[in-house]
């Protein structure tokens, strides 16, 4: 990895987020799982939440058999957010994401908007009610089948028109099965890099682990040229042999100032921070070659309510920012509290100070 720099010029980002915050920050529907939450804003003002659900009665790993992609919208960059519809659906056993739609990323580009996200589809016994089980051999297939594609609409809330084929498609040298968690972004100097998950070479379920790469077109459709260093390495990071299932995990990346950076999920011991299990910041002068950022912690996972409560999630993750005049405005992440039979979104209002980036 690149030696980190100096914390004397380093963005702190965890200062930006409040200490407390309220509990009208979560976004949650009654019945369904909710994660992939990302907000963009429309010239009349207005904010739009698009999000994957599932039904909570399918169980919580349906995320990877019958997830839909849902919309929202506020008056306010904060919320409240209220459901709309669903504007993303599975669109049958026939097609590549045919079965189930996530990782939602959208982004604005020439007047358009370009929803970003992973489709998979499943066996003939597939069923909209039938419940797959993540211990058994159907629920990894259907995994494995994993593709990003993406859809171009004239509003959030749609009609969003898919392309035919997905984006990119696996090979050896990146990966043995999946191609997932989409994060596009327009480049300074034109085009559109598109950051993205898949397996390292190797036996068993997880590969080599589970890497990032990234990729760059001239346009938001492609064709994206793949770029062949893995953003983060653990095992060059942290000087070991040792293997892991996850080098980082659902990432944000965006440029500010003159430097790209990213917010990524670790999760897999060892850690990268001496916080654990957490958001972590990294950056790149050039988008491809990340190192970790001197102030590194993001936010741990946990939230401290407003009503002086705490709370502990076993997952708080799937960040992504809405950006405003330049700046960071809101941090939007999926959580799942421990011993919890439901997930969540919570909307993280943001203090970003111009002054402190380098």
């Amino acid at each position: 990895m690149l030696a980190s720099a100096s914390s004397g010029d380093a963005l702190d980002f965890a200062k930006w987020i409040p200490s407390t915050l309220p509990r009208s920050a979560i976004y949650r529907q009654e019945g369904w799982f909710l994660w992939d939450p990302c907000v963009v804003r429309t010239d009349d003002g207005t904010y739009h939440l698009l999000y994957s659900r599932w039904r909570q009665s399918l169980g919580f790993d349906a995320w990877a058999t019958h997830a839909e992609i849902a919309w929202a919208t506020a008056k306010f960059a904060e919320g409240p957010y209220e459901f709309r519809r669903v504007v993303l659906p599975a669109r049958g056993g026939g097609f590549w994401d045919g079965h189930s739609v996530y990782n939602t990323c959208v982004i604005r580009h020439g007047g358009k908007f370009y929803l970003y996200y992973t489709g998979n589809h499943g066996s003939d016994a597939w069923r909209p009610d039938r419940t797959i089980k993540a211990s058994s051999e159907e629920w990894w297939v259907q995994r494995k089948r994993q593709r990003i594609g993406v859809a171009v609409a004239d509003h959030p809330g749609g009609p969003w028109e898919r392309t035919g084929q997905p984006l990119l498609d696996v090979g050896e040298e990146f990966g043995q099965g999946i191609i997932a968690v989409p994060n596009a972004l327009a480049l300074p100097d034109g085009g559109v890099r598109l950051y993205y998950k898949t397996l390292a070479p190797g036996p068993g379920k997880f590969g080599g682990g589970v890497v990032h790469y990234a990729a760059t077109a001239p346009g938001p459709i492609g064709p994206f040229r793949r770029h062949p260093k893995q953003m983060v390495d653990k095992r060059e990071l942290l000087k070991t042999d040792a293997p892991f299932n996850f080098h980082i995990d659902d990432h944000f990346e965006w440029f500010q100032g003159d430097r790209y950076y990213a917010i990524v999920k670790d999760h897999d011991a060892p850690f990268m921070t001496p916080h654990g299990r957490s958001l972590v910041l990294f950056e790149s002068p050039d988008g491809l070659d990340w190192r970790p950022s001197p102030h590194a912690l993001v936010k741990d996972f946990s939230i401290a309510w407003d009503d002086g409560s705490r709370q502990d999630f076993q997952r708080l993750e799937m960040p992504k920012l809405l950006l405003e005049n330049g700046h960071p405005r809101l941090l939007s992440l999926a959580a799942h509290p421990e011993k919890s039979g439901e997930s969540f979104l919570v909307i993280v209002p943001l203090d970003p100070q111009p002054e402190v980036w380098p």
